[in-house]
Formats: C-alpha cells, sequence, structure tokens
C-alpha cells in the first residue's frame, strides 16, 4: 500500500500513525458518525480469507495474520499474547479498539513515502531454517524488495523481526523505516519513551518492550530505524525485538547468538518427516510448530485460541498423545502434570470447559483418554515418574468410570446422559450408553492395566483388564446392548436397549435461532464422526464388515448443506451450532480410512485440509461455517487439531507401535507416495527410517542388518541408542 506523503520529520508520531492507519476501511470508517461507530474488522477471528501463522515457545505466542481484503482484517498485522493468560482476539496485546493491528505492521519508508505490505503484492510462507519455524513475508514497496522473517527464541519470551530491505531499482534510494508499540490499552495503562536507549516499553498487566539492534530513534509510540542511501541492488538488514516481560539488558546478555543456537538444538532433537509431497510435510511441520506455540510451560491450554479461554482433559490428552509422539516430552509432561494436579480431582472426575460436571452430563471418555494419554507417555518415553508421581490419582481416574452409577455391572458398559459432542437432556440426549464413551474406556482401561502391573499392583490390574475385556465384548457382540446396528457402529443405545435415533429438544425454541435444531422438525443422532472411534483405536479390524459399512455411513456427512468439502460432526438435522465441517472429526474418519486401506478418501481430506481457509498457514479453526454470535462464542484456532494430524503421521502413516515389550514399526505409503525419510524418538532414542516403495518383495534393514518382516511390520527391542531402519514397502 503506498502511503502519501506526510511531514513524517516534524510530527512523525502523529503523522505517521495517521499514514500508518490508512486503508478503505479506515476511510469508511472516518465517514461514520460517532453514534454509530463499529469494531475494527480485525476483531472478528475468522474473517473469509483470513489466515493466521502462528509461532510460539510457552512463554509467549505470536501470530501473524493473512487478509485478503481490508474490510476482513489487516494484512501482516501482528497478534500477540501471553501463553499462561487466554484471549479473545480483541485483547491481545498490540489490538487498539478502533484501528485492530493495523499498528503492529512495519511501515517502510522509501524516498520520504511510507508503505505497508498489501495482500495482492507479498506473500507469506513457512520456512525452516536450521529447523527453526520462521514465518517469511516479501513485499515490495517503492522499487525495493522487502523481506521480514519472524521467530521466537525457544526460551525466550520474544519476537524477533528481521527485515531486509533490497533496492530493486536503478537509481539510488533513501531508505528508512517506521515501527509503533501501540499496546492495547485494556492492559497497558503506562507508556515510557527511552531516548537515551531508544527502546519504547508499555507496562500494565504486562510489560512490553521494543528495541532494535541498530541505530535508532524514538519518538510518542514510534521508532524510527534508517536503512540509509542503497545503490541499485544494495540489500541493508536491521532486527526488531518485542519482549514479553524480558527486560532488554536481559535479551541481550544472552544474545541472539546463543537463542538461535538454542533454538535449533531444540528443534532438531524432535521428530522429523521428510516426504516426497510438500503438502504432507507442511502439515507435519505446521502441526509440531503449532502445539508448542499453543501450550503453556505450565500445561496451560486454551481448547480452542480466542475462542472459549477453558480447558477440556479430553483436548489436552490428545494433545499429551500428539506432542509425546513427535518428541515433544517436554510439552506432554507439562500438560500431564497439570491435568492431574488441577484438572482431576482425588475421585477421578475429570473437568471439561474448566469445571467439574455432576455424574449426569460428565464427560465419561476423558478418563480413557486420559489413562491412553499416560500410557502413550511411558511407553514413548520410557519414563514412568509421572506415573509413580500420580499413582493414587491416576487409580481413581480408572475406577472412576466403573462406579454403579456410569457401569451396568452385568454387561459392563457405561451411560449417563451426556454425549461426545457435549449436548444433554437440554438438547434431547437421553440416558444411554455412548459408543466413545466405552470405545475411549476399553482402550484406556487396558492402558490402565499395563500401569498397575508395572506398579505390581496386580489386583488392579486383573480388575481393570476384567473391565475392558467385559465392556469389550458387550461393545461388540450383546444381543440388546451392542453399538453395533444394521451391520454398523451406532451412537447411542438408551438403557432399555433401544438405539436412540434422534434428538427431540423438550424446548427447540430455546436452541440457538435459526439453527438445526431450532427448526427441524426431526433431529438425527446418526451418523456420527466419532463411530469410527473403534476403527482408529484399533479395537476391531480396520477392514471388517463393520468398519467398511461404518465408514460408508460417513460419507453422508462430506458436503452435507456445503460443497466445499469436509466431514461435519454429526448428521446437521440435529446441530445446535451452524452446518459446516470440522477439521478434526475430518480427521478421525481419515485415520479410520487410512487403516481400511481407502486411499482415495484419505487424500481427498488432505487435500480439503490444505485447501480450506487455514491451511496454507497451517492453523484450522474449529469449523467452517456461519457463527450465531451471540449466544456462541467466536470461532477459534482448535489445538487438538495439530495433535490429529502428528499421531496420524506417526502412529498411522509411519506405523511407530512402541509397547510395553518392544517396538514395531508397520509403515504404509499413501498412493503416490514413493519414499519418504523421517526421525521418531523412542526412549530418549532416535529411530531413522528410510522408506522406499518396493520394486518387488518388501524387505528391512536395521543398522544395515536384514531382518524378516511380518505383515509387513518389523519388531524390535525397545532401544537403548540409536537406530537406523530401512524398509522397501
Amino acid at each position: 500500500m503506498n502511503l502519501p506523503r506526510r511531514d513524517f520529520l516534524k510530527n512523525i508520531g502523529a503523522s505517521a500513525l495517521a499514514v500508518s492507519v490508512n486503508s478503505s476501511w479506515m476511510e469508511a470508517a472516518q465517514q461514520r458518525t460517532t453514534q454509530d461507530q463499529k469494531l475494527h474488522p480485525d476483531y472478528q477471528s475468522n474473517n473469509p480469507g483470513t489466515e493466521y501463522y502462528f509461532l510460539g515457545n510457552g512463554k509467549i505466542i505470536a501470530a501473524l495474520q493473512s487478509s485478503a481484503h481490508p474490510d476482513q482484517g489487516t494484512h501482516a498485522g501482528l497478534l500477540v499474547m501471553s501463553s499462561d493468560h487466554f484471549a479473545r482476539k480483541l485483547s491481545t496485546y498490540l489490538y487498539h479498539p478502533e484501528r485492530g493491528v493495523q499498528n503492529s505492521r512495519f511501515v517502510a519508508i522509501i524516498n520520504g513515502r511510507g508503505y505497508v505490505p498489501e495482500f495482492a503484492s507479498s506473500t507469506i510462507r513457512w520456512e525452516y531454517p536450521d529447523s527453526i519455524p520462521t514465518i517469511v513475508l516479501q513485499w515490495e514497496a517503492g522499487g525495493c524488495r522487502i523481506r521480514e522473517e519472524f521467530s521466537c527464541p525457544i526460551d525466550d519470551a520474544a519476537v524477533v523481526r528481521t527485515v531486509m530491505l533490497e533496492n530493486a531499482s536503478s537509481s539510488p534510494v533513501d531508505a528508512s523505516s517506521m515501527i509503533l508499540l501501540y499496546p492495547n490499552l485494556m492492559f497497558f495503562d503506562e507508556y515510557h519513551i527511552d531516548r537515551t536507549n531508544m527502546m519504547l516499553t508499555a507496562t500494565g498487566y504486562k510489560t512490553l518492550r521494543l528495541f532494535t539492534l541498530n541505530e535508532a530513534t524514538v519518538g510518542e509510540r514510534h521508532m524510527n530505524i534508517p536503512f540509509g542511501r542503497l545503490m541499485p541492488g544494495e540489500k541493508k538488514t536491521i532486527t526488531i525485538i518485542l519482549t514479553l516481560d524480558v527486560p532488554r539488558d536481559e535479551f541481550e546478555r544472552k544474545g541472539l547468538a546463543r537463542m538461535r543456537e538454542e533454538s535449533a538444538t531444540y528443534w532438531k532433537r524432535h521428530a522429523t518427516f521428510r516426504a516426497d509431497h510438500d503438502g504432507l510435510n507442511h502439515l507435519f511441520q505446521t502441526s509440531k510448530s503449532g502445539i508448542r506455540a499453543a501450550v503453556a510451560r505450565t500445561g496451560k491450554m486454551d481448547g480452542s485460541i480466542w475462542q472459549y479461554n477453558l480447558e477440556w482433559v479430553r483436548d489436552q490428552s490428545m494433545v499429551v498423545v500428539g506432542s509425546t509422539v513427535a518428541g515433544q516430552t517436554d510439552i506432554a509432561e507439562s500438560l500431564l502434570r497439570r491435568i492431574l494436579t488441577r484438572s482431576v480431582d482425588d475421585d477421578g472426575k475429570t473437568v471439561d470447559a474448566s469445571r467439574h460436571r455432576p455424574p449426569e452430563t460428565i464427560e465419561l471418555d476423558q478418563n480413557g483418554e486420559l489413562l491412553y494419554a499416560l500410557w502413550t507417555h511411558w511407553v514413548w518415553s520410557g519414563t514412568d515418574a509421572i506415573i509413580q508421581e500420580y499413582w493414587p490419582k491416576i487409580s481413581g481416574v480408572a475406577d472412576y468410570v466403573l462406579q454403579p452409577v456410569f457401569r451396568d455391572p452385568s454387561i459392563g458398559l457405561l451411560k449417563n446422559s451426556r454425549e461426545y459432542w457435549e449436548r444433554d437432556p437440554a438438547f434431547g440426549v437421553k440416558e444411554g450408553y455412548e459408543l466413545t464413551y466405552q470405545a475411549w474406556n476399553i482402550v484406556g482401561l487396558q492402558r490402565a492395566a499395563d500401569m498397575a502391573r508395572h506398579m505390581n499392583e496386580m489386583e488392579k490390574a486383573r480388575r481393570w483388564d476384567a473391565a475392558a475385556a467385559l465392556m469389550r465384548k458387550s461393545f461388540l457382540e450383546h444381543p440388546r446392548f451392542s453399538l453395533v446396528e444394521d451391520g454398523r457402529f451406532i451412537k447411542r443405545r438408551l438403557v432399555t436397549g433401544e438405539v436412540q435415533r434422534t434428538f427431540e429438544p423438550p424446548h427447540r425454541a430455546a436452541m440457538p435461532q435459526g439453527m438445526p435444531l431450532n427448526v427441524e422438525r426431526v433431529s438425527y443422532c446418526d451418523p456420527d464422526a466419532g463411530n469410527v472411534t473403534p476403527i482408529m483405536l484399533d479395537i476391531v479390524d480396520p477392514k471388517s464388515s463393520v468398519s467398511l459399512k461404518t465408514l460408508e455411513s460417513m460419507e453422508h456427512l462430506w458436503n452435507q448443506r456445503w460443497s466445499t468439502g469436509g466431514y461435519a460432526r454429526y448428521d446437521v438435522t440435529s446441530e445446535p451450532d451452524s452446518p459446516g465441517p470440522w477439521p478434526f472429526a475430518t480427521l478421525f474418519i481419515t485415520r479410520a480410512y487410512f487403516e481400511a486401506g481407502n486411499d482415495e478418501k484419505v487424500w481427498r481430506a488432505l487435500k480439503w485440509l490444505l485447501d480450506v481457509q487455514g491451511g496454507k498457514s497451517g492453523a484450522w479453526f474449529e469449523y467452517y461455517g456461519d457463527r450465531p454470535s451471540p449466544p456462541l462464542p467466536p470461532v477459534g484456532i482448535v489445538v487438538w487439531t495439530w495433535a490429529e494430524f502428528l499421531v496420524f503421521f506417526m502412529h498411522h502413516l509411519l506405523g511407530l507401535r512402541p509397547n510395553t515389550k518392544n517396538l514395531v514399526i508397520r509403515p504404509r505409503f499413501l498412493k503416490g507416495m514413493n519414499e519418504l525419510e523421517a526421525k521418531a524418538v523412542v526412549h530418549g532414542q532416535d529411530i531413522q527410517l528410510r522408506l522406499k516403495r518396493a520394486q518387488q518383495q518388501p524387505s528391512a534393514r536395521v543398522d544395515g542388518k536384514t531382518i524378516p518382516l511380518f505383515n509387513g511390520a518389523v519388531t524390535i527391542p525397545l532401544p537403548t541408542r540409536s537406530v537406523t531402519i530401512e524398509m522397501n514397502i
């Protein structure tokens, strides 16, 4: 965007500020009266064409916003927040009520004219120099090429912004720049200008400091950093630092070189994935860096960034699994400790939406998911420290679901009046047996029994094994209460044994206005994306008749009342929210289809996830559809989605399955893939994988030694040193 010349030198603060926010939206806003003042479009999290590139380290979260049109948001605006404090978008630290995040952009001043990035003439992409996640913004201004790089040092609450300006014209240019520190007025009520050290500081709820490692001058809420006179083809680089509660002298004592070394070391020690498909590589890399950005060092994690400001054991458990298989055991450990300290009581009851609920409406799947997450962390990391430290509480988690209020001892199934997607009697849910509550606790209790044997608690191991076995038998085979009907899995069976086929809210008019559950005459329960859980968790043969018929039923959820792709959570007639596809529900079905060997459906889902809004940046909204707000919150970025991607790659595609005795590796290529190199971390040891599509017979070598394949899998002892595995598959 070309900014008309203003008198930068005489009154740089006010005039530059006015120039920097000049846009079609602001011009329209200036024509409004104060009586009809409206929120800046940056307020809305899911405007059409808007994506977010997330950076973070557990101490600070930053997101670079890409917006296709000024009416939909500020292109190249920067959002910053603390990892330990949840926020809505308008309560991030650089947000201004009238200007959104316009003031967070870098302004290039070329021959006296000011420029900011425009969507049509700029590109944003991910790069990974020395394995460090880095956002690269490239744009042109006044005959110059500008490259901005954004990164977060792994152990320091700072955003490092490096700007390179190149004179691409045939004549010399005089170049300078301006960066503002214009903090959110709700949280920062004092401002300090240090004209000796050329630093801007905002204090209040937190402390923000803006400075540069180059020559600069400062004024009212702005900093000017000169590039000087550049000859044709000449380049110059400046570095801008924004810290959160980190003093400048502390930052400079450590220095960028050491920070970069620490960051490279951190990112290189985790799992890697490099296939002959750029889209797959992008999905893996952004999922790994997204989880690190979203989870605080304390293990605190918003279920959906800018949306809920609440915590779920379910979401956190899934992120434990995802970060564990990616080798990010530091993240997994912080999450598990927080869950077991703050989100589970002494009886084993878990919280959802940061609260405990009565037995009638508690989310019983969470107990199984937490047990599965604990077991996964143990067998992948090789450390039992968390199990040893929290064993009484872990035992309570396993025993909690076996109480008579939930469990019928004759069939072993679990019942209450809440379903997996959090609808309850007000939405028409009747007391009954939910499929996901059984599936997750079958798996969770089996894993709890493994942990009990490790702890030499044999009576508990026997009890939990028996409970899991009875639950599984009834789940699959009981003539009256199994969760199989007409040859496929069903969502819910009532305590009478009858299938609950519809949800009939006692007060439809009380449902959000205009939503299906408010206006439909009949609201169906099935199909439900959760019905694939037994397939993706290996409870049943993924190629069995019941699996294939269940997957066939999932196709009803693709493009139900839209044409852009993606799977819904369930039949939209029972939707209290707006109809639309959900990325993490889509990934449930994708995982199940992969195990069933249906590559066509897997690729269709992955392509949708790459092409949908958020796919380019690697940060997906909870769902894609209109949101009636109020009464529903704005749509945010669900952290769980990143975990689902990591599990898809590591557990399913690479087929890495450690257990208490050995490591099984059962990779399978998707159609069109021919080679892949990856690294996993198991028991603290690197497992290097080099995979190629077999031209003749499948084969495998471990550290150069040929070993046999059984059903396409290699089985080796749990590693005590690094191992290289080469497979033709």
